[in-house]
């Protein structure tokens, strides 16, 4: 079933699903939400395409009804309550039961690391998160995947004279465990914990802390990035925090006009440098108060 999920929409209508959540069945049929985004056009010759439309669920079921198909849009409606209405719990443990699985059927480094193409469009669409270090440092990746982000900060950054020594956390096991085959140089600082509350084992802390606010849900990002400030970021360090998107048609706010609002001061910015990436991710760092003296 999550094979089918994840390959159905991505050929269909280029669809790439972040997470799969079943609400209802009705005979034979299973009937889910999904989160994610467009990543290019859909179609293939085993697959019929169809068009993904991007439509507030009020305004899909009503156009729904408007053809008379009154089945259709309560499900629409059902789908969107369902989706409003998730635990964390649930919410976490879908991120698992989803990207675990497909992280490690991926056949690249780069897609075991949920990324779709090859090692020069991932530098491209990653590396300017390096813009966010201005000197030595240890770096924790949060949702670190397979270690690949990790391990490639590192030679960016070693590439703009700065050392790196680099950790990781991730929800699920099985990535932890992959993370630790890749890079046994650094299976010691590879974890297994949730982003919302994990805290170091021996209690340090980092002088950058890298997190992507899809950790956990929406009505949680504050918390999340308040726990990292207080209790991952050494003083006077550095928490960046990323996005990353699609290629949906709807633009989507920079990570700085989303950390704003929140309540955070955000003391900098960056995008992927090539306009081809530029509009599919974004970053912002908040810088933790330094030390009392």
């Amino acid at each position: 079933m999550l094979e089918a999920a994840l390959r159905i929409p991505l050929e269909s209508a280029g669809f790439r699903i972040q997470r799969f959540h079943p609400f209802a069945t009705y005979g034979d049929r299973l009937y889910a939400w999904v989160d994610g985004d467009r990543y290019g056009p859909g179609g293939s010759k085993d697959v019929v395409p169809v068009d993904l439309v991007a439509l507030p669920p009020e305004e899909a079921a009503m156009r729904l009804r408007a053809h008379g198909n009154e089945a259709d849009a309560a499900l629409v409606e059902q789908a969107a309550a369902d989706f409003e209405c998730q635990s964390d719990e649930s919410y976490y443990a879908d991120n698992v039961r989803l990207l675990e699985r497909s992280y490690l059927a991926a056949k690249t480094v780069e897609g075991g690391s949920g990324f779709g193409r090859d090692a020069d469009a991932w530098r491209e669409a990653r590396g300017a998160i390096v813009d966010g270090l201005t000197g030595d440092g240890t770096f924790l990746d949060v949702g670190c995947a397979n270690g690949l982000l990790m391990e490639s900060v590192v030679a960016w950054a070693s590439a703009r004279g700065l050392r790196i020594e680099p950790y990781g956390i991730d929800l699920a096991p099985g990535l932890i465990q992959l993370a630790r085959r890749r890079l046994p140089q650094w299976a010691n600082r590879l974890w297994v914990g949730n982003a919302i509350d994990w805290l170091p084992p021996d209690g340090r802390r980092f002088d950058y802390v890298h997190t992507l606010l899809d950790c956990v849900p929406v009505a949680r990002w504050r918390d999340l990035l308040q726990h990292q400030l207080t209790h991952l970021v050494e003083p006077g360090g550095r928490l960046l925090v990323s996005q990353y998107f699609g290629s949906g048609a709807t633009p989507q706010p920079s990570t700085g006009d989303v950390l704003r609002p929140l309540g955070f001061q955000v003391d900098g910015e960056s995008a992927p440098h090539n306009p081809a990436f530029a509009a599919k991710a974004s970053h912002a760092w908040i810088d933790a108060p330094p030390r009392d003296r």
